[in-house]
């Protein structure tokens, strides 16, 4: 089984732009069709809009000192996002199975 370090010139460029497009693509479809990404994208942009101060500080990296309550709201706002990045994985490796399918029935293996 040949790695992406071993991929013939230019195919893994090729493979990682496909991927953002994919990417993105899923993304858009997940928040408008799937019930359970949409509550926690609406839930994590309530804790945001609750606790101001988490999107900057995690862009920022400041380290600001957080009462109990802020701290919890963190807690849950990452745990969410961690949730969300499960099921964007999850769809994406779904993808990729039926791709494989796709091109393996288009080749006549299948």
């Amino acid at each position: 089984m040949r790695t992406i370090n071993e991929a013939p010139p230019g195919l893994f460029a090729q493979l990682e732009d496909m991927f953002g497009e994919m990417s993105s693509n899923l993304t858009v479809a997940l928040r408008d069709s799937d019930e359970a990404y949409a509550a926690m994208r609406k839930h994590r942009r309530a804790l945001a809009e609750k606790f101001p101060f988490i999107e900057p500080m995690l862009e920022e990296g400041s380290g600001l000192p957080l009462r109990i309550e802020e701290h919890a709201g963190l807690q849950e706002y990452l745990s969410v996002t961690i949730q969300m990045e499960y099921r964007e994985r999850l769809n994406l490796y779904y993808a990729g199975h039926r791709d494989c399918f796709a091109y393996l029935r288009g080749i006549g293996v299948l």
